[in-house]
């Protein structure tokens, strides 16, 4: 758990009380979160619809870069 806590804390606004919330509602990847619907997150404590916005914004930003690095072609 300490693992997927520390990951979701790259994320900013998330910190660990936040990460722990997230994790215990199973969003313990960042790739989760950036696929997360917007009411999933919104009933999890502590989030409001800003803060969705932000960290999924981020999480979908991090994913897509995570994903480029990987294809050989954009070498």
């Amino acid at each position: 758990m300490k693992e997927q806590m520390e990951e979701l804390q790259k994320l900013k606004g998330i910190g660990e009380v936040l990460s722990r919330r997230l994790v215990e509602s199973s969003y313990d990847t960042i790739a989760k979160v950036a696929a997360a619907e917007k009411k999933g997150l919104e009933r999890i404590a502590g989030m409001n619809p800003q803060k969705v916005r932000s960290i999924v914004t981020q999480a979908r930003k991090m994913t897509g870069e995570a994903e480029k690095s990987r294809h050989t072609w954009l070498r």
